[in-house]
């Protein structure tokens, strides 16, 4: 049997959200230092560009460490599948549509109406769906989405793990 309920908040997040439930900290959590992870070799050439854009985005927040390495690598390749799906899905309107075309006929509905009409259309929308799905559970674990963002508050100089002078006087 798994695990159960909902994954547990990153204590990292909980301390920037505040502890309103006054529950401990974990004891003992390992902490990494925050640094950009090295691209893997095997990365694609669409999900590089990806990988590059996250990395740009989050390592001034201070929320990368090298230990995020795989997790980053499936969000930068499942990104990149996404874009592909969907070029894929307006590939096949525009066939669709070019085959209407010479064959003098109109695509009641248009083009992507037939697409989602034939079953590999259905197929492939049901891949990005749930591809999609993914991505954005992906996205949250690094609080790239809006509703995951607003929970998060970092340090005034940019650096979120730096401690207020105050806090340090009084919690030691």
């Amino acid at each position: 049997m798994g695990v159960r309920g909902p994954a547990p908040k990153p204590t990292a997040l909980r301390k920037y959200e505040g502890n309103p439930s006054r529950r401990p900290y974990p004891a003992n959590e390992p902490v990494y230092a925050t640094s950009a992870p090295e691209k893997p070799a095997r990365t694609s050439r669409a999900a590089k560009s990806i990988w590059n854009e996250l990395v740009a985005e989050m390592q001034g927040v201070g929320v990368l460490a090298r230990v995020d390495k795989q997790a980053l690598w499936q969000l930068a390749e499942d990104e990149a599948m996404l874009v592909e799906l969907y070029a894929g899905i307006w590939d096949m309107a525009r066939m669709l549509e070019k085959r209407a075309r010479e064959e003098g006929k109109k695509l009641p509905g248009g083009a992507l109406y037939q697409v989602f009409s034939m079953t590999s259309g259905r197929l492939a929308m049901s891949t990005i769906r749930n591809l999609a799905n993914r991505v954005i559970i992906e996205r949250r674990e690094f609080g790239l989405t809006p509703s995951s963002r607003s929970r998060i508050e970092s340090g005034g100089d940019g650096n979120p793990g730096a401690i207020d002078p105050l806090e340090m006087k009084l919690c030691g």
